[in-house]
């Protein structure tokens, strides 16, 4: 490859004219020898200082940057904290610290309640580096992110004490990553009144990493010895991770039959299944909303399509493509968009999303005429309180709303007693989370 060198045209100021190529145009066979050559040609001329790994760094940067939105390359240091977020251990030091109004970091106490530890820390010392990173600069959240690793290696904190600086290797220790929250859906709203059904069990997946179908099947086990035969799994916020995970998952509470289908760029298909022929709960509703992407739209998907599950609340993000990870030694990592998924029924997830049975906005609010038997009604009666198991039961309860509004009782829905209705769930709705318990109410029908 030929290289142009450009005149200089100007005294005073020096520019070159840009709109004359430096190098001849390039052929796609000769992109590697062009970069080598682009980089060597910049390490030998230019003037300031030159890190040949960054400039490598940023080359891989530029190139994934001009692809989708989700392929990513990452330095030896990002791809580590992109571990950390999906780990299912990870390593942290004992001590709590604070930042003063300088930005400085000191150390404000140890779990153990002494001013010191065995590694030779105090509280009170200035932590200026963490394996040799300097704090300066840096947010309480990023120097939190400093303090945790993936392995059990002693992390070399450099700190300040009076007019000493001390090197000290501070030992770290493991701390179980939950991804899962569950439990009843009485407890977790914590209300134990008679009037909630005990039977509605509750799951929350935060995000998908290492262990957490583990979490899930755990979480099945134990709302089943509860007695729970009813399930709101929440996958609202949830933008994804580990897609084995949600596979794993889906063999869990999916019945048998096509999980998802994955396509790549020859066209080859590979189809994911699920073998499970009896599922845990006799009706399961999953909530979501428009951060709801990529594993958890497997997840949901997988339900709505095989009829085991019933969707509540907004359309999804729409992620319907998949992310392999490779590692380039000491090049870097890149994670790059590989596969494109469709659900069961062969529907195409990416830019669509998923659209859920129920909107939000569909199910409360009572209107004059609804009769005792009306899904409106009940509805809005249990949201209230009040107990709906059968149409005699809707009547009085009713007539106790009624006269707890100080109403006449006429047991009977008339305009007063409609608008009253309404003006109580719209003040709730703006206390309680409205899904959730929108999702608790399909539980029950």
């Amino acid at each position: 490859m030929k290289k142009t060198i450009l005149p200089i045209l100007s005294a005073g100021i020096l520019f070159l004219n840009t709109a004359v190529p430096v190098f001849a145009e390039v052929k796609q066979d000769e992109v590697v020898p062009y970069l080598t050559e682009l980089i060597d040609y910049i390490e030998k001329n230019y003037v300031g200082e030159i890190d040949s790994q960054k400039l490598i760094e940023a080359a891989m940067k530029g190139i994934t940057s001009t692809l989708d939105e989700y392929s990513v390359y990452y330095t030896a240091d990002e791809y580590s904290a992109y571990a950390r977020n999906t780990a299912r251990t990870i390593y942290t030091v004992e001590f709590g610290f604070d930042m003063n109004r300088n930005g400085e970091f000191h150390i404000v106490e140890f779990e153990n309640g002494q001013v010191r530890n065995d590694d030779g820390l105090r509280v009170r010392d200035r932590i200026n580096s963490v394996n040799g990173v300097s704090t300066q600069g840096l947010s309480l959240s990023e120097m939190k992110g400093l303090l945790i690793t993936t392995n059990s290696a002693p992390l070399n904190l450099n700190v300040t004490r009076g007019d000493r600086t001390l090197d000290i290797k501070a030992k770290v220790y493991p701390v179980e990553v939950k991804t899962i929250s569950y439990g009843s859906y009485a407890s977790y709203i914590g209300l134990e009144d008679e009037n909630v059904d005990k039977s509605v069990g509750y799951i929350k997946i935060d995000t998908f990493g290492d262990g957490t179908a583990d979490e899930f099947r755990s979480a099945i086990a134990a709302l089943r010895r509860e007695k729970k035969t009813k399930l709101i799994l929440d996958l609202r916020g949830n933008t994804g991770g580990y897609v084995d995970q949600a596979i794993s998952i889906c063999n869990l509470i999916v019945p048998s039959g096509t999980i998802i289908t994955t396509k790549d760029k020859a066209g080859e298909l590979q189809t994911y299944k699920s073998t499970l022929t009896e599922v845990p709960f006799k009706k399961t509703v999953v909530l979501v909303d428009d951060m709801t992407a990529s594993a958890s739209e497997i997840i949901a998907s997988a339900l709505q399509d095989s009829g085991a599950g019933v969707i509540v609340g907004e359309q999804t993000f729409g992620k319907g493509v998949m992310q392999s990870v490779v590692e380039f030694g000491d090049v870097g990592t890149l994670r790059l968009t590989m596969f494109e998924y469709f659900t069961r029924n062969g529907r195409k997830i990416d830019g669509v999303g998923i659209k859920p049975d129920y909107e939000v906005e569909d199910i409360l609010f009572v209107q004059e005429g609804d009769k005792p038997s009306s899904k409106r009604l009940r509805d809005a009666l249990i949201y209230l309180g009040y107990s709906v198991n059968t149409e005699n039961d809707i009547i009085k309860s009713i007539g106790k709303f009624q006269i707890s509004e100080g109403l006449d009782a006429t047991y009977k829905l008339n305009p007063e007693t409609v608008s009253k209705l309404n003006l109580r769930i719209f003040e709730k709705q703006k206390k309680i989370d409205e899904v959730l318990m929108q999702g608790y109410l399909i539980c029950l029908r």
